[in-house]
């Protein structure tokens, strides 16, 4: 037998639906999972591999800060809070204004007199100087009096209508151990004050009178009248945590493709990502986005991202593009650092992508994310939602070898039959016209929807390189955003993620939307409605899709898809294609190969055949089968 083997390689076709939620991971799935045949009737081996896949992820991360001025705060017994007052440090150092002489007796003691002249006791004191008490545990503590923190309970059981207690500033940890501190805002009650206290601080402004007194020299009187205030608010410079804006991650998955290459050339990996846009609360379901890079190293996150919020934030507060409200300044101090103890034990570790870097050392080696639509916003004024649902369907239709996947796909028209696309998209290398261009041949185009800020949420202005230099033209003014062009690795001269452009045989370029088409020519513009099938072969005519570099010319074309004008051929219609390539050159009855294409109406206004000879005449088709 000498079997012969097709020029168009083999490939898998592979159809199915989706939940637009799901889509990414269904797409990836069917492309790794597809059996490739070979021309023998066996199958080769699959070299697509998924090698990441995470769910969206929300968590929050915190910041520590200080303010000055912060009025200490008690929490009694009864739930209320009370200020905290500090005790003034200089009462023990109180003399006579007449004679300096000092007002503290030798037990510590400053008495109060009353309004009338010649210092007349009232029989109250208060100790200024230190205090003995007992602790729970039966111990005598002892405590110096200037300078300690307190709290004024009310109390109807006492004869002045309040109680004095001795606050410490503590701290209690997540974990419950408790350590003297000095800017938390937590207080600790250890003890009663001596209760000559209580009737003290009951006076208007914490002032005790301890002095008045007025002598009489040289005719004149000399009045001293003296009140100290004996405490007053306690302020300190607090630590607190705040919430960094939400931190999110949206569902991505990675593809690795290996293209073959001619025996003698290394094998190389190239990688493919798809991105599903932000979904929480009522994200976008009508497109996700596609890029291409090298070098690809990623990371799944591990713990539950719930921990960093839960319990610690007003769950009402933590979403995108919010910055999450704390509620417990414990727990986000916790978290706080245990996120900063490289060697702490991480509740949660967020997911970590990573690409080569170019040859600056910075800039990652992937393409600007490039939309691939299948759905839009509804515009009926009436609708109280007018965004796809997560459980939209989306049809897709998928040719896979190992050098590339040809994909399509369609959005569910049943919710809006002016809602949906039916875009295409080509993923990986394109068959070259010279045997060495492997290194840098690999690429991808999807088709966008509409230009509409209200329909898809983006307008021209948001694709256009000159108006994204950020996003679009980081390798220069010619880099593709691989929409309106096919994205390649390389060019021959080394030039990342440059914009190819599509070229086909057709018979006459029609650009409807720009000037008119000179009288002598108007005729070679073919009916749309007659025209299609040729009557002198009986065959309908299609042409491969040769990629062009406006400096380097013509590269090769695409593998297993071909343009044809979508004129009289209806959506999924199958075409055969008879490649003359015996089966078997000693056995003529085992007939030619042929070719089987998929034909698709693709519907969309932004694809990469905007910018050919026929932008609005021209779909594609796309290999189903060699047999």
């Amino acid at each position: 037998m000498a079997q012969t083997v097709p020029l168009t390689k083999f490939s898998a076709f592979v159809s199915g639906e989706s939940k637009a939620e799901d889509i990414i991971f269904n797409l990836t799935d069917a492309i790794a999972s597809a059996k490739i045949p070979a021309a023998d009737g066996s199958f080769v081996e699959n070299k697509w591999e998924k090698v990441y896949e995470s769910r969206a992820d929300l968590w929050v991360t915190y910041q520590e800060l200080k303010r000055s001025g912060v009025q200490g705060k008690y929490k009694h017994t009864d739930g209320k809070l009370y200020d905290v007052l500090k005790i003034a440090s200089s009462l023990p150092e109180l003399t006579k204004m007449e004679d300096e002489s000092s007002l503290i007796d030798e037990e510590g003691y400053l008495r109060e007199v009353d309004s009338a002249f010649g210092n007349r006791e009232t029989g109250k004191k208060i100790q200024v100087r230190s205090f003995d008490y007992v602790d729970s545990e039966g111990s005598t503590q002892s405590v110096t009096v200037p300078g300690s923190l307190i709290a004024i309970i009310p109390d109807r059981d006492t004869r002045w209508g309040v109680k004095v207690y001795l606050l410490k500033q503590v701290y209690t940890k997540k974990n419950g151990v408790k350590v003297d501190n000095t800017d938390w805002n937590e207080f600790e009650l250890i003890t009663e004050m001596p209760r000559d206290w209580d009737y003290a601080l009951s006076l208007s402004g914490y002032k005790l009178r301890v002095e008045r007194n007025r002598t009489y020299t040289n005719g004149n009187y000399n009045y001293y009248d003296q009140q100290p205030v004996l405490a007053s608010k306690y302020s300190f410079t607090e630590r607190y945590y705040v919430a960094d804006p939400t931190n999110y991650t949206t569902p991505k998955v990675v593809l690795k493709a290996t293209p073959d290459v001619p025996e003698g050339i290394s094998a190389r990996n190239f990688f493919i990502m798809f991105t599903q846009p932000q979904n929480f609360r009522g994200g976008d379901y009508n497109y996700f986005d596609c890029q291409h890079g090298v070098g690809f190293i990623g990371r799944l996150s591990k713990g539950d991202p719930s921990l960093t919020y839960k319990g610690i934030c007003n769950p009402s507060t933590v979403s995108p593009g919010s910055t999450p409200v704390v509620l417990d300044q414990t727990a986000a101090e916790a978290v706080y650092e245990q996120w900063n103890d490289p060697e702490a034990s991480q509740l949660y570790t967020p997911p970590m992508i990573s690409w080569e870097k170019d040859y600056d050392g910075v800039t990652e080696l992937i393409s600007p994310a490039s939309h691939f639509f299948y759905g839009r916003n509804s515009t009926v004024k009436w609708l109280p939602n007018k965004k796809r649902r997560p459980d939209y369907l989306v049809n897709y239709h998928i040719s896979i070898n190992n050098d590339r996947a040809a994909v399509v796909i369609e959005g569910d028209p049943s919710p809006n039959i002016h809602g949906y696309y039916r875009n295409f998209g080509y993923f990986g290398k394109i068959v070259p016209f010279n045997d060495h261009d492997h290194i840098g041949n690999f690429g991808l185009t999807v088709g966008m929807g509409d230009l509409n800020q209200e329909l898809t949420g983006y307008t021209k202005t948001d694709i256009l390189t000159e108006l994204n230099p950020g996003k679009y033209a980081q390798y220069g003014e010619y880099t593709s955003n691989g929409m309106d062009s096919v994205s390649l690795l390389r060019t021959r001269g080394n030039v990342l993620y440059q914009a190819h452009y599509p070229a086909f045989i057709t018979q006459l370029p029609n650009y409807p939307n720009v000037g008119s088409i000179p009288r002598e020519l108007s005729k070679l513009v073919l009916d749309k409605d007659g025209f299609q099938k040729s009557l002198w072969t009986g065959k309908y005519h299609a042409s491969p899709v040769y990629l062009v570099h406006q400096a380097e010319g013509y590269r090769g074309y695409m593998d297993g898809v071909v343009a044809i004008y979508d004129q009289n051929l209806v959506n999924l219609d199958e075409l055969i294609v008879d490649t003359e390539i015996p089966k078997d050159n000693s056995n003529p009855a085992a007939g030619n190969w042929t070719e089987v294409y998929k034909f698709f109406s693709i519907k969309s206004p932004m694809n990469f055949f905007k910018q050919s000879p026929a932008p609005d005449q021209v779909t594609i088709a796309i290999l189903k089968e060699i047999k």
